[in-house]
């Protein structure tokens, strides 16, 4: 009974072992995004490294991440800089779609006068706008904003909407200068500005037109809607001031920020070993413009270039079989190869396809023809062989070399060829009676040479000479006798 406990609770001990083996390596294969020991998403939304929740888990502090977990009904939020509100981060495009802020002009109907926001943001030298895909737009009736992008130069660029009904606006209002106005953002704009002109104002128009509004949003994600004058959609999405801004709803309206590692060229970048970012093994340094380089993981990998090991092989079979049926898939590090089935190959244009393989059936038939061509020659050489041994035989047996010296002696002489029914008569069907030697013991044979058949041995005799040969009475044979 005793061993019996000890039995199971050895059992028990060693499942527990297990399964505590199997996490571990479970834990251990997963792909991981960020600094050991550093939290990895904020409210479901992943934040890789280079980008950190909390001290020491970013590059540098372009890259800081804050975690509000009591912002939008309790659901942890993280935030850029501590302001803006972290749609999305991709590593590979080098790219992060944050809310945007949006600055608003509005009538004042007590004082007459316009009351507006305005401030600047700059993000910094390693993040920038996205001047491709976003766009300064405003929204309003008789409105003019301006985007001014250096405080040193007063660079800007500016947008006009007009409106001057309601009915206009209903049946016009698009952003092509009625009720919204968009224009592109110049190349390399890190900060910038927004303020309204203040000679355009609301005071006609406020009865439907109360506030203008103006913001940096990607162009894609944006669709105007004249609901966004007449009512005060866009109002909580205002940001009074920067204190407010962590506390506004803005993931409606997106703008896409570039970011770089460093403003460093790649060829520089590897020289520097200790600050080189691209860390795993299977990793690549991309040129960002001129601005600097980020990091991709090599093709067929996949997760974080910036974490040692951080590049894990991708097994296109199992996520997507990329071979076409019926070609099977092979998984390789780094990629994946295509096999065709017996009867096909693949495809030069497309290895992933498998196209019939012509050359093998022809190939199979000309063996096929060559096996058969083959054996039909083996075959008539055998035969031929047969025949000639036959024919030897033949020729041994009906006089063979001697018959052809003698008629090499007696050139000059006729030969008469008798066949077989000659014989016969001539022998009154091979009778005994006419055999040479046995009857008419006078004969002269040398003046006649007279031809005798042995019935019995089927044999003819040359009496003259002695000579003889068989011939086969089966077979319609010819001889050749002398006279």
């Amino acid at each position: 009974m005793m061993n019996e406990r000890k039995r199971n609770s050895l059992q028990v001990m060693v499942l527990i072992q297990l399964v505590l083996f199997l996490q571990f390596k479970s834990t251990e294969s997963a792909s991981t995004i960020a600094l050991p020991g550093c939290q990895d998403s904020c409210g479901g939304i992943p934040i890789p490294y280079p980008f950190g929740i909390g001290p020491n888990c970013s590059l540098s502090k372009d890259f800081n991440v804050t975690c509000d977990p009591t912002y939008s009904n309790g659901t942890p939020t993280p935030y850029l800089h501590g302001y803006f509100p972290i749609l999305n981060i991709s590593l590979s495009l080098g790219q992060a779609r944050v809310g945007g802020l949006v600055f608003s002009q509005c009538y004042n109907t007590t004082t007459k006068k316009e009351d507006h926001t305005s401030w600047r943001w700059n993000f910094g030298q390693r993040l920038w706008y996205n001047t491709e895909k976003n766009k300064f737009t405003i929204i309003g009736c008789n409105t003019l904003a301006y985007l001014q992008l250096d405080l040193r130069d007063h660079s800007t660029v500016g947008c006009l909407s007009s409106c001057d009904s309601l009915e206009i606006l209903s049946k016009y209002g698009s952003c092509s200068g009625i009720g919204c106005c968009q224009t592109a953002i110049p190349k390399e704009t890190s900060g910038v500005t927004v303020w309204f002109h203040e000679r355009n104002n609301h005071s006609e128009v406020y009865n439907f037109s109360r506030c203008s509004y103006a913001m940096v949003v990607e162009e894609a994600a944006f669709m105007f809607q004249t609901s966004y004058i007449t009512t005060n959609k866009l109002s909580a999405l205002v940001a009074t001031n920067v204190a407010q801004l962590p506390l506004y709803e803005s993931q409606s309206l997106p703008v896409l920020v570039n970011w770089v590692i460093e403003n460093t060229a790649c060829d520089i970048a590897r020289t520097k070993k200790s600050s080189y970012a691209c860390r795993s093994n299977h990793s690549i340094c991309l040129a960002v413009d001129d601005r600097g380089y980020i990091c991709n993981c090599s093709e067929g990998f996949e997760g974080n270039p910036y974490l040692d090991g951080g590049c894990q092989d991708i097994d296109e079979c199992a996520n997507r079989n990329p071979c076409s049926t019926p070609a099977k898939c092979h998984n390789l590090e780094g990629g994946y190869r295509c096999s065709c089935p017996f009867g096909s190959r693949s495809n030069h244009n497309n290895p992933t396809e498998c196209d019939l393989n012509i050359a093998l059936p022809i190939g199979i038939a000309a063996g096929i023809v060559a096996v058969l061509f083959l054996g039909i020659v083996i075959y008539v050489l055998l035969e031929r062989r047969n025949l000639s041994k036959v024919n030897e035989k033949y020729f041994q047996q009906h006089g063979g070399w001697i018959l052809l010296e003698k008629i090499k002696l007696n050139q000059g002489f006729g030969f008469t060829i008798f066949t077989k029914q000659q014989v016969e008569q001539a022998t009154n069907n091979f009778d005994s009676s006419n055999i040479l030697g046995q009857g008419n013991k006078e004969s002269n044979l040398e003046e006649t040479e007279i031809l005798l058949g042995d019935r019995s041995h089927n044999d003819i005799e040359i009496v003259d000479t002695g000579y003889y040969f068989n011939i086969d009475k089966e077979a319609e044979e010819s001889i050749a006798i002398g006279r």
